[in-house]
């Protein structure tokens, strides 16, 4: 009977948590980024936006749209094509090609909008099975003087349309230009509105939800794909569709690989987590790490390298400010991780030596800081300085930060095993500290920080389940 109880009480709360979110985007919001995007392009342009079919193998979640097309159409279903010409007469200025409804195969794959659905909902002038792009482009592209498209990867549908549109070209006088227009919309997502800013915090609160479940659970003896289930179970329950990306829960020796991947490994006393883990609601994802250790109290060399990330960090969300350079977070957070690592001795010489030697990437081998939106690693342009490396560019970043802008702030040290000239104590400790920040008017809002961080809070969220453990 008490087992029933609690599953009742977490269907309760987790449908309570499912139906909480804001409200999705309406046909409006996508009609004004089509409307905002053909105003930055000249006139006479066609725009064809491919959105990608199915993988064949079922694999991994459900089917997820490309971000960019979405942005632009709000349609989440497989293999469809939008036209964008609106200079062309009306009833074919927004045209979209979507799969037609088929009730043998909906049965399987799920219900579609269909040519109806596609004009109804998604407010398309014009609809046809997308079996009929081949044969209707040609009039689409009809009298176009520019070309911009976007191929989602689907390498041979661009190659296609390229060669139709060359066709077209070739049979005129005049150069027909034709140019990738994924650039154009990644400036257009790098900046968030209000809508998108609601959402992402719903991905961040259940993301932070999740980050609070794991601290729960984790404890010596204890598998580290218990936490990564502890996370999953909030983040779906919460409403999520899926996770912004795969769980990344290392222990010990894995807490030092980046992006590592099995999560099924016990867990020991004395070792250090490193969770980064996070939701995506909406489409939109948030991107979470927090690092403690295994039996919940902080050994002297773990707290003094936590200790180093955590000011790393705080400096590095600082620096997020309008007006600011994007490459002035890692600056900061950087200074404080080489200043922190040469007190304690694990690097050598002067901090210009180690710019220099570039020895700093032994124990931190990553950028700061990356943009947030439908990707985890979104669109937008860094605008850097000198791309020839990625050392260089961590800190050549010049894009000016906006309000509206929505970034990680990520620093880390990570200590493999057999590191030369580190003592032993230091082995397979690994840490990094990653929160979401948004660009406002009045400086840093920090949309995951409730997700703790501080030492005596960590400690203090990890008492219960260490206690399980004595």
């Amino acid at each position: 009977m008490r087992v029933c109880s609690l599953v009742v009480v977490l269907a309760v709360s987790s449908s309570a948590l499912a139906t909480a979110g804001p409200p999705a985007p309406g046909p409006e919001w996508f009609a004004a980024h089509r409307a905002a995007l053909v105003a930055k392009l000249p006139a006479g342009a066609v725009v064809v936006l491919r959105g990608p079919a199915e993988p064949e193998a079922e694999v991994g979640d459900g089917y997820r749209p490309d971000s960019s097309f979405w942005y632009l159409t709000g349609f989440t279903e497989p293999d469809a094509v939008a036209v964008l010409r609106p200079s062309a007469a009306e009833g074919k200025r927004y045209v979209l090609f979507v799969k037609p409804k088929n009730w043998t195969e909906e049965r399987w794959t799920g219900r579609r909008a269909g040519v109806e659905g596609a004009k109804a909902a998604y407010r398309a002038e014009a609809a046809f099975p997308v079996e009929e792009f081949q044969k209707e482009s040609p009039s689409l592209l009809a009298g176009a003087k520019a070309l911009f498209y976007l191929d989602a990867r689907d390498r041979a549908f661009r190659d296609k349309l390229i060669t139709a549109w060359q066709t077209l070209a070739a049979a005129g006088t005049e150069s027909l230009p034709a140019s990738d227009v994924a650039p154009v919309v990644a400036q257009m997502r790098l900046v968030k509105d209000a809508a998108e800013i609601a959402i992402l915090r719903e991905a961040v609160n259940l993301s932070v939800e999740a980050h609070r479940a794991a601290l729960a659970v984790a404890r010596p003896g204890v598998n580290e794909g218990v936490l990564k289930a502890a996370m999953v179970q909030r983040c779906l329950a919460g409403g999520a569709a899926r996770m912004a990306y795969a769980p990344i829960v290392g222990s010990g020796p894995n807490s030092v690989i980046l992006h590592y991947p099995d999560a099924n490994r016990i867990m020991q006393r004395g070792e250090m987590i490193v969770n980064d883990t996070a939701c995506e609601y909406g489409l939109y994802a948030a991107d979470v790490t927090r690092s403690y250790p295994v039996n919940g109290t902080f050994s002297p060399e773990q707290r003094a390298l936590y200790e180093i990330v955590l000011a790393a960090q705080k400096a590095g969300i600082a620096k997020v400010v309008a007006g600011a350079k994007q490459h002035e977070i890692h600056d900061a957070s950087y200074e404080v991780l080489v200043d922190g690592l040469l007190k304690l001795g694990l690097l050598k010489g002067t901090p210009d030596d180690v710019k220099t030697s570039r020895s700093y990437a032994a124990f931190f081998p990553h950028g700061t800081s990356h943009w947030l939106g439908l990707d985890v690693h979104d669109a937008g342009s860094y605008e850097f300085a000198d791309p020839k490396d990625r050392w260089t560019r961590y800190f050549s970043s010049n894009a000016t930060l906006r309000p509206g802008m929505v970034l990680t702030v990520e620093p880390g040290i990570y200590i493999p095993e057999k590191s030369e000239g580190v003592d032993p104590k230091w082995w397979n400790l690994g840490v990094r500290i990653e929160d979401d920040v948004l660009v406002t008017e009045k400086g840093p809002d920090c949309l995951s920080c409730a997700a703790p961080r501080e030492i005596a809070d960590l400690e203090k969220a990890m008492k219960p389940a260490a206690a399980q453990s004595r």
